[in-house]
């Protein structure tokens, strides 16, 4: 039976770039159950949970003969559990909107083992209510319905740059209001980033 020692990640990666089964197995056994917990708790699902993860390690033993030897294994690994978890959830046909939104920003809150409950979620959503009318509704359109600006621009009859102008001042007023509260402060950046990165695809 392998006994895993503590060793810093120069060591792992030289024994992974020499794809030495020793190594990989021990790297395995270090990261698998940690990096399916992580996917579980964001997705819900534990076999499919299992499944990514397994892709993950599919993808480090075709990737790890390139990996430069200063290299930082553990956040390489989380990263792709992260994008997996992201990828899987843009897919899915969720029922839930609220449950989607708020499984998807915790992914890109800046401390992957925090957690998001539905109180910090309702929070948020209270906060989005005090804003002027028209802020609300363009914010609510943006981050909540996954409109693009384009289409909020259409169905409201305002120009982009409004749109843009809008959700700027949003996301100032709830970064105010929300002050008090880093958690709440994570997952409003992960509502807004999921926005941003939506308009630059739809740019792209």
């Amino acid at each position: 039976m392998l006994v895993i020692k503590s060793k810093g990640d120069d060591v792992y990666i030289e024994g992974l770039k020499k794809r030495d089964p020793e190594t990989y197995e021990i790297v395995f056994k270090m990261y698998y159950k940690a990096l399916v917990l992580f996917v579980e708790r964001h997705i819900g699902d534990r076999n499919m949970a299992k499944d990514l993860v397994q892709d993950i390690f599919l993808k480090l033993y075709e990737s790890c003969a390139s990996f430069p030897n200063e290299f930082n294994l553990k956040s390489w690994l989380y990263c792709l559990a992260r994008n997996a978890a992201i990828d899987y959830l843009r897919h899915l046909k969720v029922m839930d909107r609220n449950k989607f939104l708020m499984a998807e920003a915790m992914l890109y809150a800046a401390d992957l083992d925090k957690c998001v409950d539905e109180k910090l979620y309702a929070k948020i959503q209270s906060a989005i209510e005090t804003l002027p009318d028209q802020c609300k509704r363009i914010v609510l359109m943006s981050v909540v319905e996954g409109k693009k600006y384009w289409e909020i621009s259409n169905e409201l009859g305002i120009t982009m740059n409004t749109v843009r102008t809008q959700v700027a001042r949003g996301y100032k007023k709830l970064r105010e209001q929300l002050s008090d509260d880093n958690m709440a402060i994570f997952l409003l950046m992960g509502l807004f980033m999921i926005a941003k990165e939506r308009e630059t695809e739809q740019q792209y």
